[in-house]
């Protein structure tokens, strides 16, 4: 069958998917207008702009499965039961973050979210995003994939799988067997999901330094071998040197301290075996595309995202590059890019 004739119905589901994110977001802005201070809208331009790139990676993604880089199974839905049982307390959960970034607040936690304090860094103590209780609480955690997706209008997980394809390149023809990957800031394993649907028998270790979120993602996962879930910071990572075939993140280093950014990214490639990968996803930087920068702008502010503007400012091909590593490589998909470097092999780093 041609390709081409493969992907339309693939695209016309993503695209009837984005559409259902982007009127439940619609309809979140709408009820929470009256509490809406302080944000600051995008140009009506950008927009545009925003949206051909989702078609971009739309198209890119349904290629991938079209091509076998990973199963058409990453497309499917979740229970709509579940999924409509939680939209009320999202929209519940959207006045809260309305009233907190109206009035500024950044650190406020009940008193089961703030026994977990304790258990993280400083920068992580915070409502990330004006949400409830920030990462520190499984109600939290509940909610936050279906956020992040009304968010970007349905295209968090396809600029989440971003990452499959340079672990792809890197493992060529492998269904994971005798691989072990490391997967940093897993959250509640929307990405943990995608990586072992492409590598079904690869061993990961999915480390985050939230406890709670951590929970919801064993429950998440269930249904997988071959994963451990690890409470841990990637900037001290528990583990022998060259243990790890990749080491990858996805949507974490935005969130980080400069220092940290650059702890984690020592501690990752400590980690990493020769011929090795260290690959992530996040946000796109400034320069990266120059017209689609004014986006960048708002976003901190908008959301509560206090170290964005310097990651922004930091490339991360930059920080990535090290003694015994490839140049790194990076492409772009949807408002995020892909990095990635190969640790060379111990043939090649001991000439």
């Amino acid at each position: 069958m041609d390709e081409s004739l493969m992907e339309l119905p693939l695209l016309a589901y993503a695209n009837a998917r984005s559409l259902h994110f982007t009127s439940q977001y619609q309809l979140l802005m709408l009820l929470n207008l009256v509490h809406a201070n302080g944000v600051k809208p995008d140009a009506p331009e950008l927009f545009a702009l925003a949206r051909r790139e989702k078609e971009r990676l739309f198209e890119r993604d349904v290629r991938n499965i079209v091509r076998g880089v990973y199963p058409v199974e990453v497309l499917a839905p979740e229970n709509p039961v579940a999924h409509w049982w939680r939209f009320p307390a999202i929209l519940a959960d959207g006045l809260g973050m309305s009233i907190r970034r109206a009035q500024g607040q950044t650190e406020v936690f009940d008193e089961q979210a703030a026994g977990f304090k304790a258990d993280v860094p400083f920068y992580y103590q915070r409502n990330f995003h004006f949400q409830t209780n920030g990462y520190l609480s499984e109600t939290s955690a509940e909610l936050y994939e279906h956020q992040v997706e009304m968010l970007f209008g349905g295209m968090a997980d396809a600029m989440r799988r971003l990452v499959i394809s340079p672990l792809k390149q890197a493992f060529a023809g492998s269904d994971g067997e005798g691989l072990v990957f490391l997967e940093l800031g897993a959250g509640t394993g929307r990405s943990t999901r995608f990586v072992k649907l492409a590598f079904p028998k690869a061993r990961v270790v999915a480390l985050d330094l939230s406890a709670p979120y951590l929970q919801v993602a064993r429950k998440r996962m269930s249904g997988f071998s071959r994963t451990d879930f690890l409470q841990g910071d990637g900037a001290n990572l528990p583990f022998q040197d060259g243990l790890f075939d990749a080491v990858y993140s996805v949507f974490m280093f935005h969130e980080m301290p400069l220092p940290v950014r650059q702890a984690v990214m020592s501690e990752s490639r400590r980690v990493i075996k020769p011929g090795g990968i260290l690959a992530m996803v996040d946000s796109m930087q400034k320069g990266d595309r120059p017209d689609l920068d004014p986006l960048l702008a708002n976003f901190s502010a908008n959301y509560h995202e206090p170290f964005y503007q310097n990651y922004v400012r930091h490339p991360i091909p930059e920080l990535m590059a090290g003694d015994g590593f490839d140049e790194p490589g990076s492409d772009f998909g949807g408002l995020s890019k892909v990095v990635w470097s190969r640790r060379q092999p111990q043939e090649a780093s001991s000439n």
